[in-house]
């Protein structure tokens, strides 16, 4: 590897933990990089991802451009093109870029422009999947409007879900139970979609799609696939949604480590998430990978996005001592990752939401929930005055809470009070 490339490059944006984790890398590998940040000029990267202070100021290279002009991404890279070792994109909204980048930087490790737009639309993916695999997925069907409501009852049955194809957090993921709930929860998502989509600055064309809906447990994973296509296991994650415990809305309410399940049902996990890469072969990259395991014992591919998972760095650092962005790292750069399976402690990472919409008077149990033995720290993402509401609606959450204790009979305890302790006073 020529040594004389030392830039990192991260797309959009990035949080502090991936920078930190650039400085411990250099310190594992013995050499230096620098850190370069592409992104529009429309982005505040002292604002997104959440606030964070002085952002900016911590990459070597800032470079703004119109992230659709392949023009102008072309000449703004050209000053550090030669030097770039690493690419690195977290965010859901900044794929189109990734994929344009492909062409531009033939050096450099990345996935293959066709296997990033397989990944990156979930009615491609799921194409591939009936192609190679059908019992790994649901049924579906793409819906361009309102009038097609009979031919979702007819192809896909109810209840069934409704979706977004380019959105993250559960964003407009509506079930309905009959044709009367169809039309109507269609109607609200096509009101909302292209808001929703220009909040979260994403440039693909908003589009809806509808699936069959599942019946059983949801869980997540991440895997390392290097540039000849192996594939590297992070362990399994158990996630918990708002419909488990009672809220009519999908968002992630908890994601906990470790999952709880037997190892032979992990590795029945791993054999289904390796039919989805198998279908859809991204190479040269971190994938997250959702999956239900149903009712009748069988695994079902949700969907697989192109990059790590949401709170997974600091996940797999508490409960394993896994340095999953430094396993990123290592990956791209064609080294095995390091994977560590004892555990070590309990996580779990919870994103609470309110109990109905509307303008936040006052947020209650805060101080409670500090004095709990396993709380570790909270980040709380909206204000007092602030409107809010499910993530049906196209809204994020209010408080992002992480526990983390060595004694389980003590984490779970605190992971099972904390609804009773934290309330979201709405007007």
């Amino acid at each position: 590897m020529d040594m004389k490339k030392n830039i990192i490059l991260f797309l959009g944006s990035a949080y502090n933990s991936n920078l930190d984790d650039v400085k411990n890398f250099e310190i594992s590998q013995k050499r230096k990089f620098r850190t370069a940040v592409l992104t529009s000029h429309e982005i505040n990267l002292n604002e997104k991802p959440p606030k964070q202070e002085g952002m900016e100021k911590r990459f070597d290279f800032v470079l703004r451009c119109d992230t659709k002009n392949i023009k102008d991404i072309k000449k703004t890279i050209a000053p550090i093109k030669d030097e770039i070792v690493l690419v690195f994109n977290y965010f859901e909204s900044w794929m189109p870029l990734y994929t344009r980048l492909v062409k531009l930087l033939p050096e450099v490790n990345m996935p293959s422009e066709k296997s990033l737009k397989i990944c990156n639309s979930k009615l491609e993916m799921r194409k591939k999947f009936i192609e190679k695999y059908p019992e790994i997925t649901p049924k579906f069907m793409l819906v361009n409007s309102l009038k097609e409501a009979g031919n979702i009852s007819k192809e896909i049955g109810f209840p069934c879900i409704t979706k977004p194809l380019n959105l993250t957090k559960s964003r407009l993921v509506i079930k309905s139970d009959n044709i009367d709930d169809l039309k109507k929860n269609l109607k609200q998502t096509f009101q909302k979609i292209k808001e929703v989509y220009k909040n979260v600055h994403s440039e693909s064309t908003p589009q809806v799609l509808a699936e069959e809906f599942m019946e059983g447990n949801l869980y997540s994973i991440d895997a390392y696939i290097n540039s000849k296509g192996k594939i590297y296991f992070t362990p399994i994650v158990k996630v918990i949604t708002g419909k488990d415990i009672g809220v009519d809305d999908f968002f992630n309410y908890y994601r906990a480590l470790p999952a709880g399940i037997s190892e032979n049902e992990e590795k029945r996990a791993q054999i289904v998430a390796k039919k989805a890469l198998k279908a859809t072969v991204p190479t040269a990259i971190t994938v997250h990978i959702e999956l239900m395991r149903t009712e009748k014992g069988k695994w079902k591919i949700v969907e697989l996005q192109t990059r790590p998972g949401g709170y997974r760095n600091e996940m797999l650092k508490l409960s394993y001592g896994i340095k999953h962005y430094e396993n990123d790292f290592l990956n791209k750069l064609g080294k095995k990752p390091n994977i560590p399976t004892k555990i070590k402690s309990y996580t779990a990472v919870l994103e609470i939401f309110p109990e109905k919409e509307g303008r936040i008077v006052s947020i209650e149990g805060i101080e409670e929930m500090k004095k709990m033995k396993s709380f570790l720290r909270y980040e709380q993402a909206k204000n007092i005055g602030d409107m809010c509401g499910f993530s049906r609606d196209g809204y994020t959450y209010v408080l992002q809470v992480v526990l983390n204790h060595k004694d389980g009979k003590i984490f779970e305890g605190d992971l099972e009070k904390i609804r009773n302790i934290i309330k979201i006073i709405i007007k």
